[in-house]
């Protein structure tokens, strides 16, 4: 297949080609790039959003997803409760087309009319501004190895992708495969990584990732901008996270990190009580939150082991999904969406159990199945997720 000529839309040229190539290749040994190689991709294909991801797979189990122009809150839902729900991935493997290096749109995949009345449209994609798709089959599935796709979006009312879009893509996808296959010899947990640090930069809240000695090893964009503020959270010589109780408490929020490390946290669902921390100027404040991860987790950041991690909010701004919401998205009971929301608003299991009127024990058994109705196993997972479906920001 020869390259564009230069009078393709979009600066679809030879030169245009040769940028692509670069970064898709520089991407291999540097996945936190693969962001910005999906950004380029769609941009040059006229498309208003895009997606590298595992089709099958979630992040939660291991998969792969590196969004442009997708919410973390759309990413979220995907993830937990539509990726069953892919009308467009579940026919191109009835079809016999998710084979390597094939590339398609979405009405060769199905028919418009059914597309449009498919639940996966009316609940999830109309809400997130997508309805046209054009993907290009980066992997098929293979022991040891999920699908993966590189798929750019349109609104429902923009035209469809073109030939010579697609055209476009065929081009682009073996150097895809070669540059993703190349990242996975390396070592996937260092993609499984970078996939992780792109989902928490989409995050309006802070989030902190700390090692075992709760030493400060990742900050995601929303944390960097706290701290960048110097209004009460700063990073010590230590490289802990620190700042001044509010109410004038003597022992300050690295003592308070200290304190949860030296309790050897067996149970990784445990949060322990938020820590309010003062701000520079007038009666705001920020809420800490800190949870423990298990030792079986894989989490890393500069090549270290993630052993906590930190949430930061500003109460005054955080508003919680209601639970008709909660209910209506994940399938808990009453219940279980006010316990679920309980938790991930800082509470502790026993203010839970006071706020609920039950029993701690019974707020753990809630927990039990809260867990896979979110497709999260720790609560950190579960208050991100919950997080970023209602508004939560510093």
């Amino acid at each position: 297949m020869s390259l564009p000529s230069p009078s393709e839309p979009s600066g679809r040229d030879a030169a245009e080609f040769s940028r692509l190539a670069h970064l898709i290749y520089e991407a291999a040994a540097q996945p936190q790039a693969w962001p910005q190689v999906v950004a380029a991709v769609a941009q040059s294909m006229r498309a208003s959003k895009g997606l590298m991801f595992t089709p099958g797979v979630g992040p939660q189990d291991g998969g792969m997803a590196f969004p442009w122009q997708i919410s973390e809150r759309h990413m979220q839902l995907w993830a937990t409760q539509y990726i069953g729900d892919d009308i467009w991935a579940a026919n191109a493997r009835r079809l016999g087309l998710w084979r390597q290096g094939l590339v398609m749109a979405d009405e060769r995949l199905v028919p418009r009319e059914e597309f449009l009345a498919s639940r996966f449209y009316r609940e999830f994609l109309s809400a997130s501004g997508i309805g046209r798709m054009c993907c290009g089959v980066v992997f098929e599935e293979a022991p040891g190895l999920p699908g993966t796709a590189l798929s750019v979006f349109r609104d429902v009312h923009e035209p469809p992708f073109s030939e010579a879009d697609q055209d476009w893509l065929r081009l682009l996808v073996p150097h895809l495969s070669r540059s993703l296959g190349l990242m996975y010899r390396l070592g996937a947990v260092q993609q499984q990584t970078a996939s992780l640090m792109a989902a928490l930069d989409r995050l309006a809240f802070g989030v902190v990732l700390l090692d075992g000695r709760t030493q400060v090893l990742h900050l995601n964009s929303a944390a960097r901008a706290v701290v960048g503020r110097g209004d009460g959270l700063e990073i010590n010589a230590q490289r802990q996270l620190a700042g001044p109780a509010a109410g004038g408490a003597r022992a300050g929020l690295s003592h308070w990190l200290e304190s949860i490390r030296d309790q050897g946290l067996s149970d990784p669902a445990h949060f322990s009580d938020s820590f309010m921390v003062a701000r520079a100027q007038g009666d705001r404040r920020y809420a800490i939150q800190c949870s423990g991860l298990p030792v079986t987790d894989h989490w890393q950041a500069q090549g270290e082991a993630v052993r906590f991690v930190a949430f930061i909010t500003d109460p005054d701004a955080v508003q919680m999904p209601d639970t008709q919401r909660l209910c209506r998205i994940y399938g808990f009971t009453e219940t279980q969406a006010r316990v679920a929301s309980g938790l991930a608003g800082g509470r502790s299991y026993k203010e839970v159990a006071g706020q609920l009127n039950i029993s701690e024990e019974t707020v753990r058994s809630h927990v039990k199945e809260i867990y896979p109705k979110a497709r999260v196993n720790r609560q950190s997972d579960l208050t991100r997720a919950i997080m970023s479906i209602g508004l939560a920001a510093v």
